[in-house]
């Protein structure tokens, strides 16, 4: 591995901490002259790195960078493939076109901005460059039998991986959406792939938009919409530690403490919600979220309702 490469790797793994030039060029079997070169080459590409003669190396916390050789230094077990474009359409429209193809479980798409990003039942997820992680996963569930709960296993990837890296836990609108003081700051698309001939699902896109610092948004979206207010978030990083959660999750769909915590992170339960069904709305009390990820929604006479997907609005004062 180049010189360039096992610095950033080795910066990645203690962010904000300093590490010696002199150690790092010893254990490397290089010059300090090479290290120097090394920094150098990264600091030209957008790394912010500190320099002290004293104390060596460092990875600022707010390198906005994102780049797939920091998400790999973040998380150096990465084997799969990691594309990370300037601008692209959709990542989950990338995705889905690489799993058209036989595809590595965890493979990752990530782009700076998106021109078309999507939401579920239609709807677009703004994109503007810099100031959003825009992610999808390409994977390949082993128990179809918990696939409903996919969807709650991102959303709770996503509350965990914001967590880790910012020390900010939103919450969790049912069924896809992530709120942090009252706005929307991230939206799932999760989106089946299954084979033309029996009609089995064998792959799943799993598309994540978080708003990072994004604080100018559309007209439509004023009073909705809004960031983690994180100026100094990696991107890279949080894309690393979401892949990892992720990818952990999957292969724990089974496990009951996932759809806890799920519940644990509602901001539903336990309020009023409206939801629309067969043209009509409906005003009932959010009960509870079964094992497959439904919403029990009670009415006013006691009789509960089991809502699988759809829209529901929310009344928290």
């Amino acid at each position: 591995m180049a010189v360039r490469d096992e610095l950033l790797k080795m910066l990645a793994s203690v962010p904000g901490q300093w590490v010696s030039g002199e150690m790092f060029a010893q254990q490397n079997h290089v010059s300090r002259a090479a290290v120097w070169k090394a920094v150098r080459s990264l600091q030209s590409s957008g790394y912010h790195i500190d320099s002290s003669p004293s104390q060596g190396y460092r990875l600022c916390d707010d390198t906005n960078i994102l780049s797939a050789e920091l998400i790999r230094a973040y998380e150096p077990q990465i084997t799969a493939p990691v594309y990370v474009f300037e601008e692209i359409d959709s990542t989950n429209n990338k995705a889905k076109m690489l799993a058209a193809s036989p595809c590595e479980n965890g493979t990752l798409v990530t782009a700076d901005s998106q021109t078309a990003g999507r939401g579920r039942q239609g709807h677009t997820f703004y994109s503007p460059k810099k100031t959003g992680l825009y992610f999808s996963l390409i994977v390949h569930p082993k128990d179809m039998q918990y696939i409903s709960r996919i969807t709650p296993a991102a959303a709770v990837s996503a509350a965990e991986a914001i967590a880790e890296v910012t020390g900010i836990r939103p919450g969790i609108k049912w069924v896809n959406d992530l709120f942090y003081e009252d706005r929307k700051i991230a939206g799932i698309l999760t989106e089946a792939i299954t084979d033309f001939e029996t009609g089995r699902i064998h792959t799943v896109v799993i598309g994540i938009g978080i708003n990072c610092s994004t604080e100018v948004f559309p007209e439509e979206l004023h009073g909705i919409a809004s960031s983690l207010h994180a100026e100094g978030i990696s991107r890279s990083r949080l894309a690393a530690v979401l892949r990892r959660q992720l990818l952990y999750h999957m292969e724990h769909l089974d496990d009951p403490a996932m759809m806890q915590k799920y519940r644990d992170d509602s901001i539903v339960l336990g309020y009023e919600i409206t939801y629309v069904k067969n043209g009509t709305a409906y005003t009932a009390y959010a009960a509870d979220i079964n094992e497959e990820g439904n919403l029990i929604a009670e009415l006013p006479d006691h009789t509960r309702e089991v809502l699988q997907s759809g829209e529901i609005s929310v009344r928290r004062t």
